[in-house]
């Protein structure tokens, strides 16, 4: 009797720890589909699974099933040449997609839709949501576009910086079948050389909501103020943070629905160009707009040795950069940050080299003609400063991806995870230890999160004679473990999680290099 309980209890542990096991499928990979390629990974419409790749000129959207095997490969035919196209837009739904897409034909700019059903194939005619008269041929694209997090509305916007001290803003709302809800048009007045625009977000109820920050010519912000343009009116309101005698970073601004609020971080300074000191949280009521909180919180200098850094436990933060903001069930949320950087034969980029020109790919508006872009669309200079995860995987082909002087080496280190309650008071902080390196690329290296009930799964992967993905589960209350390793098929396959997109409560389409192609994998955790 004890050996047949023994037994049972032998049996009950072995089918926990199957249940818990992380399983991995992989979609067959395809030559044609080289690194050089562009693909976004649209996610799960109804039971299939789509991505859309460009090679060459030529767009498809790629339908799987469960198990990634490919049903069907449906080119996307109505898209201009590559030389008239100027962006390309994805946003998902349940059970289909909008593409928003901007081409020149003469003098006009159309930014137009589609919609791409659950099988990928596309029905209906395009339709137009604005055009723009320019008398230049564009390299960027004119228009940007937001999404509310409830997929009811998309907001489409322009800003005309012929007057640098006068931007005007034009910005088209559409709610979730892409009918006009409101047009609108108001000027912000800017100081020329210093002020700067970056976290565009729309809630659900409309608003559209933006950071306006000055920035000094240390790279440091000294003054900044949130922007909020109700959905029913032409005036915004403005809603300026006291920083005091701090200086920050980069402010990362993220719509909180959940709580009914609007939430921003930024890392900080004691002092112009000074050694990275701690993390400014700020919230504002999405609805009274009333403050909520705006706290300060120094790193100690416990932490500070055990960050580690280039230049010891004093510059420890410095090459650190926010990409991902997790909001939590009980109303605290996490910051999550990486070590980034790169070298090559021309020196090396850091957070205090890059500021020499307002427009890179993490200032505000490039400068064309009078209007503005979210910047080019595809190449220029790396810069960490964006949001995690991009998806769209814009290949090097598009423009110059390499470093200054050379080809340049991708470094990604340790991760800084840092988290709060729901009044921004400091809670946990845990550190993830790494060192990821690439030459000519940074598609292998980095992170991505997955998100699973009170789990945050920090997804990477760790290169070698066979690469796997490492998986960090840190919970809301701090606690960290180490999930058993998904080991790679075989030694041709490398891993590009920070291109992952999670498609299920517990699953994630990992892209993946094989050979000399890229091709992508279907993780269950």
């Amino acid at each position: 009797m004890k050996k047949l309980i023994f037994s049972l209890l032998l049996l009950c542990f072995s089918l926990i720890n199957v249940a818990n096991a992380q399983t991995i499928v992989y979609a067959e990979a395809n030559k044609a589909d080289v690194q050089r390629m562009n693909f976004e990974i649209l996610g799960k419409l109804a039971n299939n699974y789509l991505i859309y790749k460009e090679v060459k000129g030529k767009h498809q959207i790629n339908v799987f099933n469960e198990s990634m095997q490919l049903l069907e490969s449906v080119p996307v035919t109505m898209l201009p040449k590559k030389g008239d196209l100027l962006d390309l837009t994805f946003y998902p739904f349940h059970n289909y997609a909008y593409l928003l897409y901007q081409f020149q034909q003469g003098s006009t700019v159309y930014c137009n839709a589609v919609r791409i059903e659950a099988n990928g194939k596309i029905l209906g005619e395009p339709v137009t949501l604005d055009t723009t008269i320019i008398a230049y041929k564009a390299d960027r694209k004119i228009n940007s576009s937001v999404k509310s997090s409830d997929g009811s509305k998309i907001l489409l916007f322009k800003i005309n910086k012929k007057d640098p001290a006068h931007h005007v803003f034009k910005t088209r709302l559409f709610d979730g079948e892409l009918n006009l809800v409101k047009e609108s048009r108001y000027t912000l007045p800017m100081v020329k050389g210093g002020d700067f625009l970056n976290g565009y977000s729309l809630a659900d109820n409309g608003d559209f909501a933006f950071i306006k920050y000055n920035r000094l010519s240390s790279g440091n912000i000294q003054d900044a103020a949130l922007i909020v343009k109700p959905e029913n009116s032409d005036i915004y309101k403005e809603y300026p943070l006291s920083i005091n005698d701090l200086f920050l970073d980069d402010i990362k601004l993220k719509v909180d629905e959940g709580n009914n609020r609007y939430l921003m971080t930024s890392f900080y300074a004691t002092q112009k160009r000074g050694n990275i000191a701690g993390i400014y949280n700020y919230a504002l009521s999405l609805d009274q707009r009333g403050k909520l909180f705006e706290t300060v919180t120094p790193f100690n200098d416990e932490l500070k040795k055990k960050m580690g850094g280039k230049g010891g436990s004093k510059t420890a933060f410095n090459d650190l950069f926010i990409n991902s903001i997790v909001i939590h069930r009980n109303g605290g949320f996490s910051v999550g940050a990486e070590a980034l950087y790169t070298t090559n034969a021309g020196g090396m980029w850091d957070r205090w080299n890059y500021w020499g020109g307002p427009y890179g790919f993490y200032g505000s508006y490039g400068f064309y003609g009078g209007w503005g872009g979210w910047g080019p669309w595809g190449g220029g200079y790396w810069s960490p400063y964006y949001y995690y995860s991009p998806f769209f995987y814009r290949s090097y082909w598009w423009g110059p991806g390499y470093g200054y002087g050379g080809y340049a080496r991708y470094h990604a280190g340790n991760i800084g995870v840092f988290s709060f309650d729901r009044e921004g008071n400091r809670t946990t902080e845990n550190i993830i230890f790494k060192n990821q390196s690439e030459m000519e690329t940074d598609g292998t290296i980095s992170y991505q999160v997955l998100l699973k009930g009170d789990q945050m799964h920090f997804v990477l992967n760790r290169a070698g004679k066979i690469s796997d993905l490492d998986d960090v589960i840190i919970t809301e209350d701090g606690q960290m473990t180490e999930a058993e390793p998904v080991e790679a098929k075989d030694k041709y396959v490398d891993f590009m999680p920070r291109y992952g997109k999670q498609v299920g409560p517990n699953s994630m389409i990992i892209p993946y290099l094989y050979k000399k192609s890229i091709s992508f994998a279907k993780v269950a955790f």
